[in-house]
């Protein structure tokens, strides 16, 4: 009987607490971040779902792609165990980005030719003089061997590198306050066509003053050469895609600014044009294409950061053909 009102009470509190089990037995939950999973009802779906997704992957894999994923999933894990430390709700956070993340990027491997994309990470946390910092920096690296991946290894490893020396206190650091410093910085990928992978990595830094900044940049990786591919590689040369790209981002961004007001000016022809010319900017997934606008470059800081979606079908006739963009 207590059994039965048990479960009655877990079924009165709706559906999402009543199926809230993550991918693990939360009676036997040991580490702080498996609590903070089983305390979750949101994280506790993410981990269920994201096990899901690998597992499903995994299953169609053999040889070396498998042994791949396996490696790449626990070093994930181990890495997830590290980064995530601290406050009930400071994990929390970190494990929600992550997951998002992950499992993007599981859904993308699984999306045509296994890639073999490992994620890394930096993670670095000390203390100089008054200023502490956390540091959490995941990039990817690109192992496959039928081209040669090293140009653009080294582009995300760099990136990476950089963010840490930036967010790291000097040792001549002159400050007195007690401060927090953070680099955040993490990955997903995407699947634009079957010889194509989007890389998208945010960002978030603070190293003292009013707020932080954040960002996203967008590389679109062809698999067949292992070179970055710009714009120019994927729309035809005689389409007017320049031109038709900028318009329809231009009257997005002025509906965009209703609700979040902009600057004006960032929407003149020739400067607006001009920010368009960054291959950064165009991160291409499987059904459309994704304009990325960050922190003051249209806007000011406490807008955020504003995305334009163009479907391919808006496109029709302007991608190259054999593109790493299309199915």
């Amino acid at each position: 009987m207590r059994l039965l009102l048990a479960v009655a009470a877990v079924l009165l509190l709706g559906p999402d607490l009543a199926w809230a089990q993550p991918s693990f037995d939360c009676a036997k939950a040991s580490t702080p971040v498996e609590h903070a999973i089983c305390r979750n009802d949101k994280l506790a779906a993410a981990d269920r779902d994201l096990a899901a997704t690998y597992s499903a992957l995994l299953a169609r894999l053999g040889g070396a792609a498998r042994a791949h994923l396996i490696d790449d999933q626990a070093r994930w894990l181990d890495d997830r165990a590290q980064a995530c430390i601290g406050e009930i709700a400071a994990i929390a956070r970190c494990l929600t980005l992550r997951y998002t993340q992950r499992s993007a990027t599981l859904k993308a491997a699984g999306e045509g030719a296994y890639p073999f994309v490992s994620e890394h990470d930096l993670i670095r946390r000390g203390k100089v003089k008054s200023v502490s910092y956390e540091i959490d920096a995941r990039y990817p690296r690109f192992d496959g061997t039928d081209a040669d991946f090293s140009v653009v290894n080294k582009l995300f490893a760099r990136q990476a590198r950089e963010g840490v020396q930036d967010a790291t206190p000097k040792r001549d650091i002159d400050s007195e306050r007690e401060q927090i410093w953070t680099y955040e910085q993490g990955f997903e990928l995407h699947r634009p066509g079957l010889y194509g992978l989007s890389v998208a990595v945010s960002f978030y830094i603070f190293t003292g003053g009013a707020h932080g900044s954040s960002g996203v940049s967008a590389t679109l990786v062809d698999l067949r050469t292992g070179r970055s591919a710009t714009p120019a590689d994927v729309f035809q040369p005689t389409a007017p895609w320049e031109r038709t790209l900028a318009d329809i981002a231009r009257d997005d961004l002025r509906r965009q600014f209703v609700e979040r007001p902009g600057f004006p000016d960032a929407l003149e022809p020739a400067r607006f044009d001009k920010l368009m010319k960054d291959p950064q900017r165009y991160l291409f997934k499987a059904f459309a294409l994704e304009l990325i606008f960050n922190q003051y470059e249209v806007a000011p800081y406490s807008s955020g950061i504003y995305r334009v979606v163009i479907p391919y079908a808006r496109l029709t006739g302007m991608l190259r053909p054999g593109a790493p963009v299309g199915r």
